[in-house]
């Protein structure tokens, strides 16, 4: 069983399937726990005349068993159709339950990739200036200025020295700081990315200098990074999610209230499915660990909502279905607090101008 792409997953809506999340197991009853939701999962796949997807589910149970054993402080996704089987490594705890439908259930992964935000590094180190730009997925190196310089000396034979070997920065050096910064500016202003700059203090300063707060620099830290490959600044850097989290939320925040009112800003439920369905949303907010059991038919609009998860009569979680559809329909995701959101509202829609 190996990570399936999740494009393959999403987009193949009429695939029987099963999606089913396990939160982090610690002790003995827990894993008794969770070979009882494996039983349950089976039964009810063979009470709705899916044996063949009850028969792969039991087969790949080791399998299970092994992913989870190897990430024990993580939740999990897993995903079974007849045609393909992958698993997600959750870094965000989830509740633990399961779907059977006909696609890929995509809410509790929604933070882990499309949920993503992007970001950037700048690492001063004594030797040289590397700047880096990705997200919680993808991290590397897009600008890199190396400090040392070669000068010849009186015998013709050339020597390799760096700034800590002469007191003072120099005045190379400064220059150098300067046009990194101009360019990160750039990129900073352009996309609005927050920055991260690491390294050692007195070049970091030097840089800070002419790297206005006001362009994004959320954080810095005394630790360098010089040394450090890209996937070990990558596994660092995500103790800085939640910081990079609030930093979009906030920027969303001030969009939404000079967006109040604007009529491209909806938060009626019914209305968000009918734009929906017309395809006429650009950007989808979503609450945190929010779902809202229903019944929904996205072709007409109509839609009713169940107070709980039912089983005879299938429920499926609408805010997933509207997610799922607005990713297809190429618009944007965002999950946000519950304090986001107006008084008894799931979600907001910002539709195309």
């Amino acid at each position: 069983m190996k990570p399936a792409n999740l494009n393959q997953l999403l987009f193949h809506s009429k695939t029987s399937s099963l999606s089913f999340f396990q939160a982090p197991m610690k002790t003995a009853s827990e894993w008794e726990d969770f070979h009882r939701y494996v039983m349950d999962m089976e039964a009810q796949l063979r009470l709705q005349g899916k044996s063949a997807l009850a028969k792969i589910l039991i087969k790949n149970k080791n399998h299970f068993i092994k992913i989870i054993q190897s990430h024990p402080k993580n939740s999990h996704g897993f995903f079974l159709s007849e045609k393909y089987q992958g698993y997600m490594s959750l870094e965000s705890i989830v509740e633990t339950y399961c779907v059977i439908g006909n696609s890929f259930h995509v809410r509790p992964i929604l933070e882990e990739l499309f949920v993503n935000p992007e970001y950037m590094v700048v690492n001063i180190s004594m030797y040289d200036i590397k700047v880096y730009r990705g997200d919680f997925q993808h991290l590397e190196i897009v600008q890199q200025y190396e400090f040392d310089q070669v000068s010849g000396d009186s015998s013709g034979l050339h020597r390799v020295y760096a700034p800590q070997y002469l007191g003072l920065v120099p005045y190379k050096t400064i220059l150098a700081l300067k046009t990194i910064a101009l360019k990160v500016k750039e990129i900073t202003h352009y996309h609005s990315l927050p920055v991260f700059v690491t390294g050692i203090e007195d070049m970091r300063e030097n840089f800070l200098k002419f790297f206005d707060a006001s362009f994004g620099v959320i954080t810095h830290l005394n630790e360098d990074f010089y040394e450090k490959t890209c996937v070990q600044i990558l596994e660092r850097c995500k103790s800085f999610r939640p910081i990079v989290v609030d930093y979009y939320s906030a920027q969303f925040k001030e969009r939404l209230k000079k967006m109040v009112k604007s009529k491209r800003l909806i938060s009626d439920l019914g209305d968000i499915i009918q734009a929906v369905s017309n395809e006429k949303v650009i950007h989808l907010v979503l609450p945190t660990e929010k779902k809202v059991w229903g019944y929904l038919d996205l072709h007409t609009g109509e839609f009713e909502i169940h107070k709980k998860m039912k089983k005879k009569e299938p429920s499926v979680d609408i805010l997933n279905e509207l997610a799922e559809e607005v990713i297809k329909q190429g618009g944007k995701i965002q999950v946000l607090a519950p304090h986001f959101f107006p008084q008894d509202s799931y979600v907001l829609a910002i539709l195309k101008g």
